[in-house]
């Protein structure tokens, strides 16, 4: 009997703990709620090309994932039909792009702060509040020098105050030379700051970089994701670099990674010596075969 009271009870434990842990484990899931997610970026590319740059994510919890097929609508300074800057549908990364269109050159020029309006809208229903980010025009010019074999990068920020050009300091910026992977940085920093003559020089450490055929290099000066100025980006070719020599036998050489025609010898001989081995082994072990009937055969 009292074995069977403590069954009951340990059974009723655990049934209570498994319904308490299916509320917690549904109270969790209705407390995940997905959030939609809409950032805009301005980018001023070499001081003449203007363009805005939106990303759509879906936010579950601590997982972000690009939202696709979000249709936004870009504006300059007011979400009116006029100063409409252009409607897009974003990619599978959830991006989309819109270039400043010359029909809004005026309004541009009129100003030096300037507000960018992204509308976005989810299943032809705006869902999500728009999205807005203030920017006052500024740009960004790159200059070279090079003197005693040492070869310097100097880099000026500006902003537009009342239609003249002010330098602007302790702007972060990042100066080097474009590669595959990214920016390399010139000096032994990854980023500078401008000073009161909204400044930055650095020298640059990195010598004999590859450059293209003629030796030149890719300069680039780069703000990124200022409060104020959003994305700033300027370049500027150098010959500081090493000429590349374009190897047009590269394909006709023997190699691993060629046609099959021009496979390596000792790769060839290493196939075939296998192919030879193992029909060699087989046509050998039939012989034998036929050799042991026919002695069979003999002896009966």
């Amino acid at each position: 009997m009292k074995k069977s009271i403590n069954n009951t009870f340990f059974f009723i434990c655990c049934s209570l703990l498994f319904i308490m842990s299916d509320n917690s484990v549904c109270a969790q899931n209705e407390a995940v709620v997905t959030e939609k997610q809409l950032k805009l970026y301005y980018v001023n590319s070499n001081n003449s090309l203007q363009y805005l740059v939106v990303q759509t994510n879906l936010k579950t919890g601590k997982n972000i994932a690009p939202n696709k097929n979000v249709s936004v609508q870009l504006y300059l300074d007011s979400n009116s039909t006029t100063n409409l800057i252009g409607k897009f549908i974003t990619d599978a990364e959830g991006k989309g792009k819109a270039f400043l269109p010359p029909s809004l050159k005026s309004v541009w020029d009129a100003s030096s702060l300037h507000k960018f309006i992204a509308v976005p809208e989810y299943g032809g229903k705006e869902e999500v509040s728009p999205t807005e980010i203030e920017i006052t025009k500024a740009r960004i010019t790159l200059d070279t020098a090079s003197s005693d074999g040492v070869r310097s990068i100097s880099v000026k920020v500006e902003r537009n105050e009342n239609d003249k050009w002010v330098p602007v300091k302790d702007v972060e910026l990042k100066i080097g030379v474009q590669r595959l992977g990214g920016i390399l940085p010139a000096g032994e920093t990854a980023t500078y700051t401008t000073d009161s003559s909204g400044t930055a020089k650095v020298d640059l450490k990195k010598d004999s970089l590859p450059g293209d055929e003629k030796g030149n290099l890719l300069l680039v000066a780069k703000v990124e994701d200022n409060e104020f100025f959003g994305n700033l980006i300027i370049e500027k070719n150098a010959n500081w670099g090493v000429p590349t020599t374009i190897d047009n036998t590269f394909f006709n050489q023997r190699t691993l990674w060629t046609t099959r025609f021009k496979t390596p010898y000792w790769l060839l001989f290493m196939a075939y010596s296998i192919v030879i081995g193992v029909w060699g082994t087989l046509i050998y072990l039939v012989m034998q075969f036929f050799r042991l009937r026919k002695i069979g055969r003999i002896n009966t």
